[in-house]
């Protein structure tokens, strides 16, 4: 006999599985269904990649927050927060995730009445009113770098003043979602110490954190304030049930020979090195397939991709040539992507960094990749014969290509190369190469069961003292503020955003409208600086002073924005960021009714285009008192402490400055004589943004 609570765990589960069908437009896979419907989430995920972990993630915290019973609704955070290492990750997974909610609309409208709003947050991408809204449902979706610096409190891309409001969301009352891990460096440490302190520290709400990967180990997460919590984790993984599923059959099942390529990275070849992987890739090419090319670098993908246009340029039937990595603009990217989704008539073969490693939908005939550590190589193999759509009579190939991490010196002693291994540790590349010269074929039942060895290194290590300091925001003596740089990503890995304009003499006037998105390109930071190394017209702004500065190679850190002039090159639309000046870069068409750059002294909720009319101080002060009465109604927990009182005499007096008079000169001081607004006040709020000459000072 079933009992009555096994009918209603049965029911729940039903009811999730179609309404996951009528979002994706599939059935989920069991563990999807587990995720959503077990009474409590697990803490590592480790399912095969391409098998559905981001809908899971996302759909699941919404089936757990909407439509769950009361007791999990209540358990789940509000926010939810998903941390992807790439830009181009974080693109994909917000366009998912808005098609997902978009359709779930169309059917449950009494409980997406208020549906939660898909909120970006990467490098020139910036959603930025998303926490004027604390008690409402969201889903953030961001790079580690936008989303650890905020959750340290030092925010990139945003108002030094508005770095608590950020800081208190992003540590209370949320769900962080950690993807593709094996690609966070020592932001996978941070994530791991962050969790730790505020299970210690306590919050304002639930605050958990799920870490997911194909290649997942909890040794990772052994930091030293979780060390004993990252033994114990609850785990996902794909069960009986998924395995005997047919879709997942078929891919766990995918046939992937493997063979050692003929070309080899050496130090003494390293010129001819993109010339013979070229020629090589052209023989295996199949007419009317998918050929990917995988390599460690930038620049040595930028000299592949080169060769092959030289070397395919006669061929009658000649296949598609694709560049992917990270060091394109966003609107180069979005071509490229959009050219993925297209079915050439000869092809196309593909040459890719990393930056394939994880979220980008293809499925290969042929691969070849550069020796790689483990967790990296494993990535790389899933995207060819990622369906399992090549049959075992007809399998597909993958071709590993070696580098020359030793040589001997002069007197015959085996030295290491470092160069060969960057950016990764020769140690991991040595250890690879010899699983790989036992295999012959690495289909994911096969790598499913190599384990990489335990690493004990866990980089910079966020410590209670570092989170205590950084809960002061107040700059050194210097004026200078704590580098959190160190626990987002490791050193090399640290980006600047670069993008280019036209404009006469010899610097950019106050009022160039502020970058968007389309623009910027991500470079490291140790290629900037070498860039900047001889007189560039280089320039940030300061938007304290409300001036543009001239960047020099000693004066850049992780997450600025510099702004280069087009005459100055550095980038080429196929090949993205090359250092060179090889030529003005083309620079995207911009647009009417850009916004300006952030100053210190435009605040968008005091004037226009915002407010658009003037409010009285004490208006105001009622509506924010009104705010704070209706966020007590939201967010009131009886398991807490909360001081209301206190915070709504705050909310009533938070802007009583406004009523010196330099302030309300500054509101007033622009109208025409017979503007009604002129007398009566004071004012929070104006319907312009209008300032009187001269320098606004507030004496006391």
């Amino acid at each position: 006999m079933v009992s009555k609570s096994r009918n209603i765990h049965m029911d729940n589960r039903d009811a999730f599985a179609q309404w996951f069908q009528q979002a994706t437009g599939y059935k989920p896979y069991p563990f999807q269904v587990r995720f959503a419907c077990e009474p409590t989430l697990p803490e590592l995920v480790d399912v095969p990649t391409g098998m559905g972990k981001t809908a899971m993630a996302v759909l699941g915290w919404l089936w757990r927050r909407r439509f769950a019973e009361e007791k999990v609704k209540r358990a789940t955070p509000r926010r939810l927060v998903y941390c992807l290492p790439m830009r181009v990750l974080v693109e994909q997974t917000v366009d998912e995730a808005n098609k997902w909610i978009a359709e779930i609309e169309k059917n449950y409208s009494k409980e997406m009445a208020q549906p939660p709003r898909v909120h970006i947050l990467m490098g020139g991408d910036i959603d930025n009113d998303w926490d004027a809204y604390p008690e409402a449902d969201a889903i953030l979706i961001g790079t580690q770098d936008q989303l650890l610096s905020r959750a340290l409190n030092r925010g990139y891309a945003m108002s030094r003043y508005r770095w608590p409001m950020h800081y208190a969301l992003l540590n209370n009352d949320c769900l962080w979602i950690m993807d593709e891990v094996q690609l966070m460096g020592v932001g996978l440490t941070t994530t791991a110490q962050l969790q730790a302190f505020r299970e210690k520290f306590g919050t304002f709400g639930p605050a958990q954190s799920v870490w997911m990967s194909a290649t997942l180990k909890t040794d990772t997460l052994g930091t030293v304030d979780f060390e004993e919590r990252a033994k114990s984790l609850p785990r996902l993984s794909l069960g009986f049930d998924d395995t005997e599923h047919s879709r997942i059959a078929v891919r766990m099942n995918a046939i992937k020979l493997l063979r050692k390529a003929e070309t080899m990275w050496e130090q003494k070849t390293k010129d001819s090195y993109a010339k013979q992987l070229a020629e090589e890739v052209c023989r295996h090419h199949q007419s009317d397939t998918l050929t990917v090319v995988i390599v460690n670098r930038v620049g040595r993908a930028q000299d592949v991709f080169v060769e092959l246009q030289r070397q395919l340029k006669s061929v009658p039937s000649q296949p598609d040539l694709c560049l992917i990595h990270s060091r394109f603009r966003q609107a180069e990217r979005a071509r490229l992507q959009q050219r993925l989704k297209e079915k050439p008539e000869h092809g196309r073969i593909v040459v890719a960094t990393q930056a394939i490693e994880a979220g980008v939908d293809i499925s290969a005939r042929t691969l070849f990749t550069e020796l790689a550590p483990w967790s990296s190589l494993v990535q790389r193999f899933g995207r060819c014969n990622r369906y399992g759509e090549w049959e075992q009579k007809s399998p597909t190939r993958i071709f590993w290509i070696d580098l020359e991490t030793s040589m001997a010196d002069k007197k015959g002693e085996q030295q290491l190369v470092p160069e060969a291994a960057l950016p990764y540790e020769i140690d991991d590349l040595i250890w690879s190469r010899d699983q790989l010269n036992h295999l012959k074929e690495v289909g994911p039942n096969k790598v499913s069961k190599i384990a990489a060895p335990e690493k004990d290194e866990f980089g910079h290590v966020l410590r209670r003292r570092d989170v205590v300091d950084l809960f002061d925001t107040t700059p050194d003596l210097a004026g200078n503020d704590i580098d959190v740089s160190r626990y987002i990503r490791d050193g090399e890995n640290n980006d600047v955003q670069v993008y280019w304009r036209q404009w006469d003499g010899e610097e950019p006037s106050a009022d160039v409208p502020a970058p968007r998105p389309e623009e910027l390109c991500a470079v490291a930071i140790g290629r900037i600086k070498e860039f900047l190394k001889k007189e560039v017209l280089a320039f940030r702004w300061d938007g304290l002073e409300r001036h543009w500065l001239l960047v020099k190679k000693d004066n850049v850190w992780p997450g600025l924005t510099i702004l280069l002039h087009v005459s100055e090159g550095g980038y080429a639309n196929d090949l993205g960021w090359t250092g060179k000046n090889d030529g003005a870069v083309l620079a995207v068409p911009l647009l009417d009714g850009l916004t300006s750059n952030d100053a210190f002294d435009e605040d968008r909720f005091t004037f226009a285009p915002i407010i658009k009319r003037f409010v009285s101080l004490k208006a105001h002060a009622t509506d924010v008192a009104l705010e704070m009465k209706a966020l007590k109604t939201a967010l009131d927990d009886p398991t807490l402490t909360v001081p209301w009182s206190e915070l709504r005499t705050a909310a009533r007096w938070h802007d009583v400055g406004k009523a010196h008079e330099v302030f309300q000169k500054m509101l007033t001081d622009p109208l025409l004589p017979d503007n009604p607004h002129k007398i009566g006040g004071p004012w929070a709020k104006s319907d312009h943004k209008k300032r009187p000459p001269g320098p606004q000072v507030f004496s006391p």
